[in-house]
C-alpha cells in the first residue's frame, strides 16, 4: 500500500527542485541587467517618439522604430534562452523520470481540496505554484537591492569632496 501523504511530499520536493532549478538557470542565462538595461532605452525612445513625432523627420522617425525594434528583439532573445534548457529538463521529469518512480499502476489518485489528481497533474500544480512564489518573491527581492544599491550610490561622496579624499589629492602631479 502506498502512503499517500509521503508520495505528495515526494513529488512536492521533486517539484520545489525542479522550481529552484528553473529560477537559478533563468537568472544565470537570462541576462537580468542587460534586458532592464535593454527596457530603459526602449522607454526612453518610446518617450522621444511620442514627444517629438509630429515634429520629426521621417528618417529620425524610421531609425526610433527600427531601434526600438532591435532592442525588443534583443530583449525577447535574452529571455526566452533559458527556456531551451529548462522545458527539456520539464520533459525529462514529467516523462521520464516521475514515470519511472511512480508506476501509474502503483499510484493512487492524490486528494487537493475536493479533486483527485494524478501524480503528474500534483507536480504540474505544485510546480506552478512555488513558480509564481518564486517570481513574486524574487521580484521584491530586486526591487529591494536595486532601491538599495541606488540609495548607496546617491550617498557616496566624491573622494574631493571628503576630508580624508582631500588630503589624498597629489598636487605634485600635473593636472
Amino acid at each position: 500500500m502506498v502512503n499517500i501523504l509521503e508520495l505528495a511530499l515526494e513529488i512536492a520536493v521533486i517539484a520545489v527542485l525542479y522550481v529552484l532549478l528553473s529560477v537559478s538557470i533563468q537568472r544565470k542565462l537570462g541576462n537580468i541587467k542587460r534586458i532592464k538595461e535593454i527596457k530603459k532605452e526602449m522607454n526612453m525612445h518610446m518617450a522621444d517618439l511620442k514627444k517629438a513625432g509630429s515634429t520629426m523627420s521621417k528618417d529620425e522617425f524610421a531609425a526610433k522604430q527600427k531601434r526600438i525594434t532591435t532592442l525588443a528583439s534583443e530583449s525577447m532573445r535574452h529571455q526566452i534562452k533559458p527556456t531551451f534548457i529548462v522545458l527539456p529538463i520539464f520533459f525529462l521529469l514529467f516523462y521520464v523520470v516521475l514515470p519511472y518512480l511512480f508506476p501509474a499502476s502503483t499510484t493512487p489518485q492524490i486528494k487537493v481540496l475536493s479533486y483527485s489528481l494524478t501524480y503528474g497533474q500534483f507536480f504540474i500544480a505544485i510546480a506552478f505554484v512555488v513558480g509564481i512564489l518564486s517570481t513574486i518573491l524574487i521580484g521584491i527581492y530586486d526591487r529591494m537591492a536595486a532601491a538599495k544599491a541606488e540609495r548607496t550610490t546617491i550617498r557616496q561622496p566624491q573622494p574631493a569632496e571628503t576630508a580624508q579624499g582631500a588630503a589624498h589629492i597629489d598636487h605634485s602631479k600635473p593636472v
